[in-house]
């Protein structure tokens, strides 16, 4: 379970990430990350899975939603495994957080 909890919060500061250097970059550095053509406006990550398939990240900052797909190492059979818009999360100030907290730093620099 605290691996599941694990990978969900990796990808969704990895994509969180991955919105803002996109707001951002120059257009050319967005091409560079990207594996669709520039036209899309999509960021396409991958990452390989402990199964020796892919994880397939794709982010739509437009919509501010992205989709996790999983593709299988052995037989390359693509499974759609999360779709989720991220503009409610990206206002949240600190989630799973340790001490200090976010806002314990702020009141001690004021």
């Amino acid at each position: 379970m605290w691996k599941s909890i694990l990978s969900a919060v990796v990808i969704i500061v990895a994509v969180t990430l991955s919105v803002e250097l996109f707001r951002n970059s120059s257009s050319a550095l967005g091409q560079s990350n990207s594996a669709l053509p520039d036209t899309t406006g999509l960021i396409v990550h991958t990452a390989t899975a402990e199964d020796g398939g892919q994880h397939v990240i794709i982010v739509d900052p437009e919509s501010r939603a992205l989709a996790v797909y999983h593709v299988d190492g052995a037989s390359g059979k693509v499974s759609l495994r999360s779709v989720r818009k991220v503009q409610w999360d990206l206002l949240i100030e600190e989630f799973n957080g340790v001490n200090p907290h976010p806002k314990d730093i702020r009141k001690l620099l004021n």
